[in-house]
């Protein structure tokens, strides 16, 4: 017989709710400590003693102005606002912990590939290979708004230049050798400059010389995470992710979305892939491709 593990991984915001709005009010709830860098210390505490795998913040650029075209309701009833940034909360969480993966939710809309590969390598480095990428091309024209834009550009779009985006960052990750820093005092080499490459990425909207200004990361890139349920969303799912969110409404739903991603994985042929084999032996975050937040049994 077959043993099957679960993977648990945790939804969380920067706030005072992650999932019900409301549950804020809710009279054990503490609310004193949202901006206490102890209150994030602790939840990663909790997380690693349950043994979840990990756990990764959702995140927006703004506050959601959905209802009568106004933000106060958001602010009001203390709705689901990112109200610190996940990549300054989680080396807060990686400094308590020893095993949790620990992920953040960042645009490549809105990110040029380097700043996104810097941030996530030098996570991954103070983690000691614990990081995890939730991928996502925004969905908001409030959050275009924010970045000098009156609209979001077509989703197509938006996935294709995710897919530069993905390929710029690989080739900054890459760009180190894993033996290339060398920290000999008595040499006086810090680093073997033959073993450190530009990346020279040019694609149709993504440009980017590199190297990156650090080494290799343990994991050389984070673990992927996605979201899309769209076609095009998929597709990107297939060439990337290794963990899928899979939100049916039904076992029917979640069989037939299994079944899409299991055969759209096949035909990008990454069901042998490197990258699978590694992330898999390091047993965090499931990195299965075809991952499980539905499984179905």
């Amino acid at each position: 017989m077959t043993q099957r593990r679960m993977k648990l991984v945790a939804y969380l915001k920067t706030g005072p709710t992650a999932s019900h709005a409301g549950g804020w009010r809710h009279p054990a709830s503490a609310l004193h400590d949202i901006f206490d860098p102890r209150r994030y210390e602790q939840l990663a505490r909790t997380l690693e003693d349950a043994r979840f795998d990990a756990g990764f913040f959702a995140d927006t650029f703004g506050v959601p102005d959905v209802y009568g075209g106004d933000f106060r309701t958001y602010i009001e009833r203390g709705g689901q606002i990112s109200y610190l940034d996940p990549m300054l909360v989680l080396p807060l969480m990686a400094r308590v912990t020893t095993h949790l993966g620990l992920g953040a939710t960042l645009s490549t809309t809105f990110h040029p590939p380097y700043l996104l590969a810097r941030m996530l390598a030098s996570l991954d480095l103070l983690s000691e290979g614990r990081a995890a990428w939730n991928v996502v091309t925004s969905a908001t024209d409030m959050e275009a708004r924010n970045f000098g834009l009156d609209r979001l550009p077509p989703k197509e779009l938006r996935y294709d230049q995710a897919d530069e985006v993905l390929e710029a960052c690989h080739a900054l990750w890459e760009c180190w050798d894993e033996d290339a820093l060398v920290l000999d005092r008595e040499s006086g080499i810090f680093a073997d400059p033959d073993k450190i490459r530009y990346a020279d990425y040019a694609g149709k909207w993504v440009r980017t010389r590199g190297p990156l200004a650090m080494p290799r990361s343990p994991q050389v890139r984070p673990v992927l995470l996605q979201a899309g349920a769209s076609p095009r969303g998929r597709e990107f799912a297939a060439r990337w992710a290794e963990m899928i969110f899979a939100t049916g409404g039904s076992k029917a739903d979640s069989i037939a979305f299994t079944t899409d991603m299991r055969q759209r994985v096949v035909a990008a042929g990454r069901i042998d892939c490197p990258g699978c084999r590694r992330a898999a032996a390091q047993d965090r975050v499931s990195a299965a491709v075809l991952a499980q937040f539905l499984r179905v049994l």
